[in-house]
């Protein structure tokens, strides 16, 4: 497998690992933007969504729905973002492919400013829409 010394994700341990399949694993964002905040990342060190294998993407599609299912027991937001940022001017800041998984809730502000598309999107409780789900 590719290692970067350097990239603190290639610095993850077992230990710190929530979920785990053959090439990819999810983990805390340490600075999460809600409840239950998520990164899934290939194993292998990879810059962009761009260069992932075929087999790294599936497994990669496998392990959002795979958290989703965990966060949904956990914590039963109300929603997700699902997003991945690719390149320093869409606001990628650590340079090993990742994706976040953002619950969401009614009424909860978010905790982090920064990059994250679609952060500031969630709404004030609008009855009209909880049951949509």
């Amino acid at each position: 497998m590719n290692f970067d010394p350097n990239c603190v994700f290639c610095q993850k341990q077992p230990s710190e690992y929530v979920l785990e399949s053959k090439l990819v694993i999810a983990f805390w964002d340490i600075h999460p933007v809600s409840k239950g905040h998520l990164l899934i990342i290939p194993k292998r060190h990879v810059t962009q969504i761009w260069d992932v294998t075929g087999e790294e993407n599936l497994e990669l599609v496998q392990m959002v729905a795979d958290a989703k299912k965990l966060l949904d027991a956990k914590f039963k937001p109300d929603g997700y973002n699902v997003t991945i940022n690719s390149g320093a001017a869409a606001g990628q800041s650590v340079f090993h492919c990742h994706i976040h998984l953002i619950p969401r809730y009614w009424n909860k502000v978010t905790k982090r400013v920064g990059a994250i598309p679609g952060q500031f999107l969630v709404p004030k409780a609008r009855p009209e829409f909880k049951d949509l789900d």
